[in-house]
């Protein structure tokens, strides 16, 4: 019976069992992929006939639809995870399979223009509105978007001068069926919902719980916007916006501002950079920005231009 057994029914079962094993967002994403960009290639695959040359076929096709690299390494996770599960209960390919990441270059990822980042900075500290005042803490603390949904009052620390990184806000695939539209909490609180759901959970990773220095210019600012400790700071309710509806916004006030469009997730970049234009300590910014190593911070979120090159340049001489 088990040399009958196919992929898609080892898809269904490795789901369930990974179900409570990680969080409700990661979940989302894993059924998502699976559905999405394994089962229309592999799904009907008899495990038992399934080999190295099959393997490479379906990656080499999923490499050819110019996917990201993240979206590689996960397909290849997952797929792994499934079929080492199948031969724990003895359920083996045709032979050992060889997993691999194909080799695929980082997009370029696209930066602001130091008089367009000027710009939008001077607007956001002139501004008296509480979104702007949400962006202007992103571009000064390199927050993620998810990051920045969650921040409620009750995470200032007005003494201490810092803020609390607890949680993130996301919208994911409901992992119930059918129903109305809420809001899904660790807790459990909501029942009851769509197809997608907001989700409030605990940030990325573990290093990404962090507490951040805040400038002092910026706390002065914020005192002015004080809400309730329920309140998020984002909306000025108890009510968070989303990070969809962030980047709607966000795009909406580059347009107005004659700014080049650009995805929100620039800023993070932005803020890494000029960190390290500043010489500033690459330990403390990799802590700040949430990230488990210096490599991540460095290999991802920094990004020199020629103009700094060339000062390094000539400083070595």
């Amino acid at each position: 019976m088990t040399k009958e057994k196919k992929l898609s029914e080892l898809c269904s079962q490795w789901a369930d069992s990974v179900r409570y094993q990680v969080k409700p967002s990661t979940y989302g994403v894993y059924v998502t992929m699976i559905e999405k960009h394994i089962l229309p290639d592999l799904g009907s695959c008899r495990v038992a006939e399934l080999d190295n040359r099959a393997l490479e076929q379906f990656l080499q096709e999923k490499q050819n639809q110019e996917l990201s690299w993240n979206t590689m390494k996960l397909i290849v996770f997952l797929v792994k995870g499934i079929l080492q599960m199948g031969e724990d209960y003895g359920i083996e390919p045709a032979e050992k399979l060889r997993y691999y990441i194909p080799k695929l270059k980082r997009p370029h990822t696209k930066m602001f223009e130091h008089d367009d980042s000027e710009r939008l900075l001077r607007y956001l500290e002139e501004s008296d509105k509480v979104f702007e005042l949400g962006l202007l803490i992103s571009i000064c603390t390199g927050i993620r978007v998810g990051e920045l949904c969650g921040l409620q009052w009750r995470d200032v620390n007005w003494s201490g001068g810092t803020m609390q990184i607890n949680r993130t806000v996301s919208r994911i695939r409901n992992p119930e069926s059918g129903g109305k539209r809420g809001v899904r909490k660790d807790s459990g609180a909501a029942e009851d919902l769509s197809k997608t759901v907001v989700y409030i959970g605990t940030p990325k990773t573990g290093t990404s719980i962090r507490e951040i220095p805040l400038p002092d210019f910026l706390i002065l600012k914020m005192l002015r916007y004080k809400r309730d400790d329920a309140c998020y700071i984002l909306t000025g309710t108890v009510k968070c916006m989303e990070p969809r509806g962030v980047q709607r916004r966000f795009k909406n006030l580059l347009r107005r501002r004659s700014i080049p469009d650009i995805n929100i997730h620039a800023l993070r970049h932005s803020f890494a950079s000029r960190w390290i234009e500043n010489g500033f300590d690459s330990k403390a910014l990799s802590e700040i920005l949430g990230h488990s190593s210096v490599k991540i911070t460095m290999d991802i979120y920094v990004h020199s231009n020629m103009e700094q090159k060339k000062s390094y340049m000539n400083r070595m001489v």
